[in-house]
């Protein structure tokens, strides 16, 4: 039995082997297709600590990062959340760096101001009104 167990052991180790080089093989041929658009010139860490903050609340977990963009004092953040019943979901967060903390915007609000508004509201740079706002 020993001697049985030593010449089947080779070939199917050999089998083992080769199907998770494939898996591997297609799983980096697959992430190299889907590369994440996160611009690395992007300061995150302000932004990733509230998002962190914001899903914790809620029993959520931040798994990663698909976009970050930024521009002046802007961030934009598409992140991938889990821990709901219904799955993993790519949540948005806008940020707008305030003197020494980040602070959550809200796009629907403020994707109608324009520069030079009146009342000096927050103005999403030009850079980033295509990924932000709706068009």
């Amino acid at each position: 039995m020993v001697t049985v167990a030593q010449g089947w052991a080779p070939r199917f180790r050999a089998v083992v082997l080769f199907k998770a080089v494939f898996a591997l093989g297609a799983a980096a041929l697959v992430g190299a297709c889907s590369t994440p658009a996160v611009d690395s010139s992007c300061e995150l860490s302000g932004a990733l600590d509230e998002i962190g903050h914001i899903v914790s609340e809620s029993g959520l977990v931040m798994d990663s990062v698909e976009v970050a963009v930024c521009a002046d004092t802007w961030t934009y953040v598409v992140a991938t959340i889990s821990g709901s019943p219904s799955g993993p979901t790519s949540d948005p967060f806008l940020f707008r760096q305030d003197s020494d903390m980040v602070v959550l915007m809200a796009p629907e609000t403020v994707c109608e101001n324009v520069a030079g508004n009146p009342d000096g509201l927050p103005v999403v740079p030009e850079q980033l009104r295509t990924e932000v706002c709706p068009s």
